[in-house]
């Protein structure tokens, strides 16, 4: 609630979080977070909500490649085996589910930052999904054969990301 009046030198009266506080004209009221980061996120909320959206539309891309991939398998093949048409249903089915997770995920953000009621606590569960599929792909990805150090460890730097998302976005608004 803002009051202003026209008269010389007296202060005006804003209500911030529940307390009033005088501000001289001319003079705006202090912000507790960065000007860039909506309020009613706060800082840690506002790195939280990038981190999905960017790593959400990150996994919709690599949804589609893997789609793309595994459509195309038998198209590889100078003499096709006999099972050819099987051969790429994993990718694809694998595909189709990373891009729901990556439009959850970028949704989600969206929906907290449009301050949308009870997004905050989907978000946070999306997140920790994302992060126990992350997982869970780490310990495919070294226990499959010699194992892939860079994927493994894109994959656990994810994992964090995911993790400290869905702590932050699950503790209340202040």
């Amino acid at each position: 609630m803002v009051t202003t009046k026209k008269a010389g030198n007296v202060e005006r009266s804003v209500r911030s979080r529940g307390a009033r506080t005088a501000v001289r004209p001319g003079q705006r009221p202090r912000s507790r977070s960065h000007p860039l980061a909506p309020e009613h996120i706060g800082e840690a909320g506002s790195v939280a909500v990038l981190a999905l959206a960017v790593l959400g539309l990150a996994l919709f891309i690599a949804a589609i490649a893997m789609v793309v991939f595994g459509m195309t398998t038998g198209s590889r093949y100078v003499d096709p085996p006999p099972n050819v048409a099987e051969l790429g249903t994993g990718q694809v089915l694998g595909g189709i589910g990373l891009g729901v997770l990556g439009v959850g995920l970028l949704g989600a953000a969206l929906a907290v930052l449009a301050d949308v009621r009870g997004s905050r606590r989907i978000a946070a569960g999306i997140s920790a999904l994302a992060a126990a599929l992350s997982v869970i792909g780490v310990v495919r990805v070294m226990t499959e054969g010699a194992g892939d150090p860079i994927l493994a460890a894109s994959l656990a730097v994810a994992t964090l990301v995911f993790g400290a998302a869905a702590v932050i976005l699950a503790r209340p608004a202040r």
